[in-house]
C-alpha cells in the first residue's frame, strides 16, 4: 500500500504527464496549421513579384528604344506593355516616341506580376533651329564677324559641340558677296545646315531690313514595322489582322511613321528702318541703301 506522500507524488507525476502530452500536441497541430498556412501563402504568390527591364540605348538616338522584359522567361507565360489591357508572347516592345509604359507578366500558374512603369526621354529626332539673317549688308572696311547675329539651338538633346562656320572669316576689305555655311550636330546625331549671304558694299548710308514668317509643319516620314507580336494565325496562314503587316520573322507589325518637319514661308515684309531680329520662324534680309 502506498502512504499518503507516495499517493501524491505519483497523481503529479500523471498531471506532469499529461500536460506534457497536451503541450506537444498543441504545438504539433500550430506547427501543422503554420506550415499549411506558409503553403498555401506561397502557392498563392506569383513566380515574379516585380518585371524587370533593360533599354536597347539609354543615350540620346534617333532610333526606335527596344524595351526587353528581363525576367526568367521559363516563369513567364505571357507579357503586358500596356498595364495588362492585352498580352503577347514576345518579351519586347518599340517606343517610337517619348513617353511611358506599364509592363506587367503573367506566369506560368496564371498569377500576374505587380506592374512597373517604363520611362523612355531619350529619343530626340528633332534637329537643331538656326536663327540668323539669311542675307547681311556690310558696309566695306567695318569689322565683321561670321559668327554675329547667328544663334543656333537644340531643344531635346542639346547641341553636341559649337556649331561650325565655312568660311570662317571673310574679307570686308573687297567688295564682293560671300556665301557661309553653318552646320551644327545635335547629341542624338541630327544635323542642321544653313547657309547665309554676306554683302560687302562700299555704301555709306542707313541700314534696312525686311523679314518673312514661317510656320512649322510637321509630317510622316519613313514608314516602318513597329509594336510587333507573335501570331498564330499569321504563322498558320502567313496573314495578318487589319492594320498589321506580316515582317520577315514571322510576326504581325503596325506601320509606325517618324515625325519630321519643314518650315512653310510667308511673303516677305516691305523695306523698313526698323530693326528686325531673326529667329528659328523669322527669316531676315538687311541692305545699306545710300541717303
Amino acid at each position: 500500500m502506498y502512504n499518503e506522500e507516495q499517493v501524491l507524488e505519483k497523481v503529479s507525476k500523471k498531471k506532469q504527464k499529461k500536460i506534457l502530452i497536451f503541450t506537444i500536441a498543441i504545438s504539433v497541430f500550430f506547427i501543422m496549421v503554420f506550415s499549411v498556412g506558409i503553403y498555401l501563402y506561397s502557392d498563392n504568390q506569383p513566380l515574379i513579384e516585380f518585371p524587370t527591364y533593360s533599354l536597347s540605348t539609354e543615350q540620346w538616338t534617333t532610333d526606335d528604344v527596344i524595351v526587353t522584359i528581363t525576367n526568367d522567361s521559363s516563369k513567364i507565360l505571357s507579357y503586358s506593355f500596356d498595364g495588362g489591357l492585352s498580352w503577347q508572347s514576345n518579351n519586347t516592345y518599340t517606343m517610337n516616341e517619348n513617353g511611358e509604359i506599364t509592363i506587367q507578366v503573367m506566369d506560368t500558374k496564371n498569377k500576374l506580376s505587380k506592374k512597373t512603369i517604363v520611362s523612355v526621354s531619350n529619343i530626340d529626332r528633332t534637329p537643331p533651329e538656326m536663327a540668323f539673317e539669311s542675307t547681311t549688308t556690310v558696309q566695306m572696311g567695318t569689322s565683321f564677324s561670321v559668327r554675329t547675329g547667328v544663334q543656333i539651338s537644340d531643344k531635346e538633346s542639346g547641341l553636341s559641340n559649337d556649331y561650325t562656320a565655312v568660311p570662317s572669316t571673310i574679307d570686308t576689305t573687297k567688295e564682293g558677296e560671300y556665301q557661309v555655311v553653318y552646320s551644327a550636330f545635335d547629341r542624338a546625331g541630327n544635323f542642321t545646315e544653313k547657309s547665309r549671304t554676306i554683302i560687302v558694299k562700299d555704301i555709306k548710308g542707313r541700314t534696312y531690313y525686311r523679314y518673312r514668317d514661317g510656320k512649322i509643319e510637321s509630317y510622316q516620314c519613313e514608314p516602318y514595322l513597329c509594336n510587333c507580336v507573335s501570331s498564330a494565325t499569321a504563322s498558320s496562314t502567313g496573314t495578318c489582322p487589319t492594320g498589321y503587316t506580316l515582317n520577315e520573322q514571322g510576326e504581325c507589325c503596325n506601320v509606325c511613321y517618324k515625325s519630321c518637319s519643314r518650315t512653310i514661308w510667308g511673303p516677305w515684309s516691305e523695306w523698313s528702318q526698323e530693326e528686325v531680329t531673326a529667329t528659328s520662324t523669322r527669316e531676315v534680309e538687311t541692305m545699306i541703301k545710300e541717303d
